[in-house]
């Protein structure tokens, strides 16, 4: 093989100026101490003796210059005749501006190392700093190496060997999967983008937020609880400018089809959990009523047993029905859309994750460290009134730690979908199998 390699420097490239300049700057670009190696005529052409420009060592500016010869044979006329060529071209590297620091000749003649050192060392004579000279036994080394091995077939037509192809991909092999492997996962990614987009445009049949504690904890050490989220759109739809939802103790708490005095009224997360949403319309918040402006209209509410133990404490928005009546947003209508959980103190301290799920999708999922509880007094104005015993354990919010508020982003971070569509069976015979 290094025989081989050797005779196709000599001539297989012949007249073939554009593929000699492309090998050669292909073999620097396999040198470590080259960087950022580019053609100044990337098809060829008038250049000035300066095929090629790179930085040597991430710093010094260096030209690099190709003399092949038509069927090289390392004799004394054609080593004159290179040799007359690297003078010339380093005169032309010289005389241009930026003057380069370092200067390198590649050719497809042999040279003897007194040669070389005598041009290399009239090139550091008249200011290049570094001088470098790829003559045809160097280019060999190159390309009969596992770096070399795809630059040789491209531009001499040398297929691998079987121990080159052994060498080639025990160097390489894990390199080429993981850009297979990554390059699979961009299309995956895209896919997946895109058929959420489509999606997205269903109506939102529930926004969920489920609040993830730190441990199991048994419902005494809950006790009354409070978890609720305020939504806000960022461009209202359906003339909904805001959602607000959550769950409670106390089952019937919101029910009004149950009079107070029938209401199961007692505290803590064991015996029943209330739930209940809300929606702030725009024609009411642009009200010159002052009192209208945090005004919400409850669209639900709901009971349900108890817990005996607690790990998730799940709120939600729920807008899905047997048969829909009236339209209701998208799901894409939330994008970008500002939310802020609220809970009573004793109840965030415990929370560790907050997942977000909407529609089959995992929308968001922040962890403990992404987070903090925020014990600023504020008024959540939950159109219900907790007496003075429950609201000892006052409001707090939960905020991430860059911002006042969790966003809602479907371009910065695309959903997961949680579940896998069946394909419909079919059990009758094609069209051709008819016929």
């Amino acid at each position: 093989m290094p025989y081989i390699t050797d005779e196709r420097l000599k001539s297989y490239l012949d007249t073939n100026q554009l593929h000699r300049e492309q090998l050669s700057l292909a073999i620097l670009s396999l040198d470590k101490r080259f960087s950022d190696v580019r053609p100044r005529h990337p098809r060829g052409g008038p250049d000035g003796g300066r095929d090629i420009e790179a930085l040597f060592r991430g710093s010094q500016h260096a030209y690099g210059a190709v003399g092949f010869a038509n069927q090289a044979d390392d004799s004394e006329e054609k080593k004159k005749r290179i040799q007359s060529k690297f003078r010339d071209d380093l005169a032309s590297a010289l005389a241009s501006d930026p003057k380069p620091e370092v200067f390198v000749f590649i050719t497809n003649i042999n040279l003897t190392l007194g040669e070389k050192n005598e041009l290399e060392l009239g090139a550091r004579v008249k200011g290049i700093v570094h001088c470098e000279i790829f003559d045809r036994e160097r280019l060999r080394i190159a390309l009969d190496s596992p770096d070399g091995f795809s630059v040789r077939f491209q531009y001499l037509g040398i297929p691998l060997s079987e121990a080159e192809q052994a060498s080639f991909f025990a160097k390489w092999g894990d390199d080429i999967n993981s850009v297979i492997s990554t390059g699979f996962q961009k299309v995956q990614r895209t896919l997946d983008h895109l058929l959420f987009l489509q999606e997205a445009m269903n109506s939102l049949s529930s926004l969920q937020v489920t609040f993830e504690l730190n441990r199991v904890y048994k419902a005494e050490d809950i006790g009354h609880f409070r978890a609720f989220c305020s939504l806000y759109m960022k461009e209202p739809k359906l003339n909904i400018l805001s959602i607000l939802f959550g769950s409670t103790d106390k089952a019937d708490r919101f029910r009004e089809d149950i009079s107070p005095d029938s209401r199961d009224t007692r505290t803590g997360i064991k015996f029943g959990i209330a739930g209940a949403q809300w929606e702030q319309y725009l024609d009411e918040y642009t009200s010159n009523n002052e009192e209208a402006h945090e005004k919400y209209k409850q669209v639900g509410s709901s009971s349900s047993v108890g817990m005996n133990e607690v790990r998730f404490i799940t709120i939600k928005y729920y807008k899905d029905s047997f048969i829909r009546f009236f339209p209701v947003v998208s799901l894409r209508d939330i994008d970008e859309a500002m939310f802020l959980p609220f809970l009573n103190k004793s109840l965030a301290e415990k929370v560790k994750c907050i997942h977000v799920f909407s529609n089959g999708y995992k929308l968001v999922e922040a962890s403990r460290d992404c987070f903090y509880v925020d014990e600023t007094s504020f008024n959540p104005s939950i159109p219900e009134v907790f007496d003075e015993l429950e609201l000892n354990d006052h409001w707090v919010r939960i905020r991430p730690n860059r911002s006042s508020a969790f966003v809602i982003s479907f371009s910065n971070e695309v959903p997961q979908r949680m579940f896998v569509s069946q394909q419909t069976q079919n059990s009758l015979p094609t069209r051709s199998q008819r016929y």
